[in-house]
């Protein structure tokens, strides 16, 4: 058997653990530069505030109704998320983290326990030692579970968990869900369905095994099984290495100055870089894009640049002295930027990376893993870009191009400054 935790308002829980006051107030956390509501609680919804609602449109409604906006504080909520999952391994041993709200539970070594008093301890220990509420679906497969897990939410009776292992209970539930709400089942695929008849989810178990091989692809046909309760998404405990990295952000205003761009440009290539050497990874591909605002007026401008590496590097200098090329080759005066971005491609372990007969530069010091893993390890130590490369100097001070967090609340478990205090009388 397979369980599903899934966080409840995951963002707007991890806001109101710190702050009880925002408990039963309408919250909302919205998305990089103040933009867009990406989570709401309960009471937000009942205002009918949908996701990625730009923020202009009900900024008056959230001030009559008194509603607490916060941006996103990414910092807090990884955390958090990392505590959960420790949380539920001191239980369950084998855990998927699948996002930052969801991990799916491996219960088949727990067959001798009663799977809903286990799956209800496990969230009452979630709660009690990270205050985040969850809901839990159990069932034979994930995407059984993921229906389990819906089930467990919306309803009020069953007391966050629901255990989906009758075949009468199955099938009345699949023939509740809409077919377009099925894990892997996004909206272009549900109207294609819709053209043959299977509108709910209890129509796609229905096909008939032949038809599924004919009309649907491999994750169709895997689908299917699943609904049928036959596993064939296993549990994976270790995330894969990525196959591609992007960082990228908005500027908090329109930008038209190099300087300021190259700046972003180096900040976002110094987080590839790091990102490729905590997966052990090297790229062979750097691509710059930059485009201007596709709402604003005044001249349209967008473009990228693909830059092979001579030799595949995770080197922080090696990929910003690089990106810095690409920048130079689409970058033109007299347009308002809006965004930049950095992509690397083209990965493989760092152990398996091709040398050039003739290599020269930065790659052929001996020196050069070294150096990149003291970096690492001093701003692990004290602080993200406590050590950097010049180019990047103004990330933390430069705020022309930095993301705009002007509702952000503190950093309560990352931040020694921002750690809660409690006052004795």
């Amino acid at each position: 058997m397979i369980a599903l935790q899934d966080c409840n308002n995951f963002y707007v829980s991890c806001e109101r653990v710190f702050n009880p006051r925002l408990e039963d107030k309408p919250v909302i956390v919205l998305s990089n530069n103040d933009g867009c509501v990406i989570a709401r609680s309960n009471e937000a919804k009942a205002f009918g505030i949908q996701m990625g609602t730009p923020f202009f449109q009900i900024k008056t409604l959230a001030r009559l109704e008194n509603m607490a906006v916060h941006s996103s504080n990414y910092a807090l909520y990884g955390d958090m998320s990392g505590r959960v999952v420790e949380t539920v391994k001191g239980l369950v041993p084998d855990v998927e983290v699948y996002s930052i709200d969801e991990q799916f539970l491996d219960l088949a070594s727990q067959k001798t326990c009663d799977l809903k008093k286990l799956a209800t301890e496990v969230r009452h220990q979630v709660r009690q030692c990270t205050g985040i509420p969850t809901s839990i679906g159990v069932a034979k497969t994930k995407t059984l579970a993921k229906v389990a897990n819906h089930l467990a939410k919306k309803s009020l009776v069953h007391g966050g968990v629901y255990v989906l292992d009758h075949e009468p209970l199955i099938k009345e539930y699949l023939s509740l869900t809409p077919v377009g709400d099925l894990w892997g089942i996004g909206g272009r695929y549900a109207k294609k369905l819709a053209e043959h008849k299977i509108f709910t989810a209890l129509d796609l178990y229905n096909c008939p095994e032949y038809w599924i091989k004919k009309e649907m692809t491999v994750v169709g046909l895997r689908l299917w099984y699943e609904l049928h309760g036959v596993p064939c998404i296993p549990l994976e405990q270790t995330s894969k290495p990525k196959q591609n990295i992007c960082t990228s952000r908005s500027f908090s205003s329109l930008q038209t100055d190099l300087s300021v761009i190259r700046e972003a440009v180096a900040t976002h290539a110094t987080r590839c870089a790091e990102k490729l050497r905590a997966q052990q990874s090297v790229t062979n591909y750097i691509n710059v894009f930059v485009h201007t605002s596709r709402h604003g007026e005044g001249p349209q401008y967008s473009n990228a640049f693909t830059w092979t590496l001579p030799v595949a590097s995770n080197d922080t200098r090696q990929l910003i002295h690089y990106a810095f090329k690409a920048l130079d080759m689409i970058f033109r005066q007299g347009y308002k930027y809006q965004k930049c971005g950095v992509v690397v491609s083209g990965l493989v372990p760092e152990d398996q990376r091709q040398i050039s007969l003739f290599e020269q530069g930065l790659q052929a010091e001996p020196t050069n893993t070294k150096l990149m893993q003291v970096m690492d390890s001093l701003n692990t130590r004290f602080g993200r870009d406590t050590v950097k490369v010049g180019a990047a100097q103004g990330s933390k001070e430069d705020s022309s191009w930095q993301m705009q967090q002007s509702l952000l609340s503190p950093r309560y478990t990352t931040r020694f400054e921002d750690i809660p205090k409690v006052r004795c009388r």
